[in-house]
């Protein structure tokens, strides 16, 4: 058993010296886009901590197992080292700033709470998970499954998560607050972070280590399907991994805190917004949320034959997902006097076409028309046409095409594409709007739309959720066979993962 000895003190190294999760987690994403995107073996030049194990190449296993299950073992023992590393993240956290009296010193007790939330909970379970973990794959040398482990803690201990990320907002609020007025917390935060412990990452990257695991969750999931597609069908393996993802899958956290934030942004919209002349209508509402807002330019053209220059009016929409709200600022406070409203379903737009040349004044334009309207009435704006006033850089935020795309769901300048059936994602990307996809390194999509703005939009094979993301973010998978590869992986996974919620409706 020397070789148990070994692994021990390998983990407790992993707990010492090995990266910290922030560090660990950028080298998995690495090598995942590397073996998702070529067409190739790359386990050959990448090589894995479990076959580094001394007592791994020694013992001669390594020649007696096949490719694939070499790489089951690898997965499993992923899930053990990315939960090690993680507690060292944690572990610094707790014990480097929660714990630190001079940071305790600069804040009172409330704040404090606030600021560290249930951190130690969150440890405790990372602890308890590794421990389990470390118990199964210390028993043979060739470990056996870990997914039932996986579905215990995802259906026992997980949730613990959710507690945590439904006070991120408060925790970011905090944090904000105490670094704009408390010298004296800003001094000792700074001199904290520049410890060795952290490794020149700032404070506000462990803080939300429990909020970027659980949103990353995907990532886990992708170790598991790793797992699964890794497996040989209809054996005992491929029913725990199947129960492990559908387990893990269910721990929702990204959900919690977008409630939380819609109704935060609901209340301040609500706030702001002064209906005067207007019957006042309820802006806050557990169903409703904000999609889109911002400053545009009604424009019409003189009244008089003397006048014929163009008349431009700001006005500042606020788009939710079952209304429209017109309004126009008032001042350089953030206040909004609201002009007209009118339910989702019964606004229309339309692109304005006056010749259809570029450079055209007509060119960004379109009209708006409330069917009906606060007053009952149908309205188009006194036949006047809506146009953004600040081009920028940033095109898709500043054009026309956004509004009529979220308006009328389909866009005007939108083209159907099949010379670019899938990609991949090598840089994160976080929506910026409702209609848009969140998008982890190595997620891989399947385009369906494209625009002239740079913008794809594509359904995610990992959970078949559709949305815009940027051109830029993503890399093309050109390979036919890794294409048809990472299909058949994710039908793969969806059946096992449909078989396993029949048969817990079932029972």
């Amino acid at each position: 058993m020397y070789w148990l000895i070994l692994l021990i003190s390998w983990v407790n190294m992993c707990l010492s010296s090995e990266p910290l999760y922030q560090t660990y987690r950028a080298t998995v994403i690495t090598k995942e886009i590397r073996r998702q995107t070529v067409c190739r073996n790359i386990s050959k030049t990448s090589s894995t901590l479990w076959q580094d194990l001394a007592d791994v190449r020694e013992s001669g296993v390594l020649e007696q197992l096949t490719p694939e299950q070499c790489k089951y073992q690898e997965s499993m023992f992923e899930v053990l080292t990315s939960e090690a590393s993680y507690l060292r993240s944690l572990r610094v956290l707790t014990e480097h700033f929660m714990d630190s009296r001079d940071l305790e010193e600069t804040m009172i007790i409330r704040n404090k709470k606030t600021l560290f939330s249930s951190i130690l909970r969150i440890r405790e379970v990372s602890e308890r998970f590794l421990k389990d973990l470390e118990n199964r794959i210390f028993e043979k040398l060739v470990f056996s499954d870990i997914c039932d482990i996986i579905h215990y803690h995802a259906q026992h201990n997980f949730p613990a998560y959710i507690d945590y990320v439904r006070n991120q907002i408060y925790q970011e609020k905090t944090y904000t607050s105490l670094n704009k007025n408390n010298v004296q917390f800003t001094t000792v935060i700074t001199r904290l972070q520049e410890s060795p412990q952290c490794q020149r990452l700032p404070f506000m990257s462990f803080l939300l280590l429990p909020f970027q695991r659980i949103t990353r969750i995907k990532i886990l999931c992708l170790l598991f399907q790793n797992i699964l597609k890794r497996t040989k069908e209809k054996t005992k393996e491929e029913q725990t991994a199947s129960k492990a993802l559908a387990s893990v899958s269910k721990v929702k956290c990204n959900t919690e805190v977008g409630k939380m934030r819609q109704m935060e942004e609901l209340i301040h919209i609500s706030q702001t917004l002064e209906f005067d002349k207007l019957k006042a209508i309820p802006i806050i509402s557990q169903t409703r949320f904000l999609e889109k807002k911002g400053e545009l330019q009604e424009m019409s053209k003189g009244g008089t034959i003397f006048n014929m220059r163009m008349k431009f009016v700001p006005i500042y929409l606020f788009l939710f997902n079952d209304l429209l709200v017109i309004t126009a600022k008032k001042g350089s406070a953030e206040r909004f006097l609201v002009l007209d409203h009118a339910h989702r379903s019964l606004v229309q737009v339309q692109p304005v076409d006056e010749g259809g040349s570029s450079g055209s004044p007509y060119e960004h334009c379109f009209n708006l028309t409330l069917l009906e309207n606060h007053q009952g009435k149908m309205t188009e704006r006194d036949k006047e046409e809506v146009i953004y006033e600040d081009w920028g850089e940033d095109r898709r935020d500043t054009t026309a095409w956004v509004w009529v795309r979220l308006i009328s769901v389909v866009s005007h300048t939108s083209v159907r594409v099949s010379d670019c059936p899938q990609v991949q994602c090598v840089e994160q990307y976080i929506a910026q709007q409702a209609d848009e996809l969140t998008l982890e390194p190595t997620e891989i999509v399947n385009v369906v739309r494209k625009t002239n703005e740079g913008f794809y939009e594509g359904i995610r094979l990992s959970d078949g959720q559709k949305g815009w993301f940027p051109v830029g973010n993503v890399i093309e998978i050109t390979n036919e066979h890794v294409r048809r590869r990472n299909l058949r992986e994710r039908y793969r996974v969806m059946q096992a993962a449909c078989m396993v919620t029949k048969n817990n409706t079932i029972h």
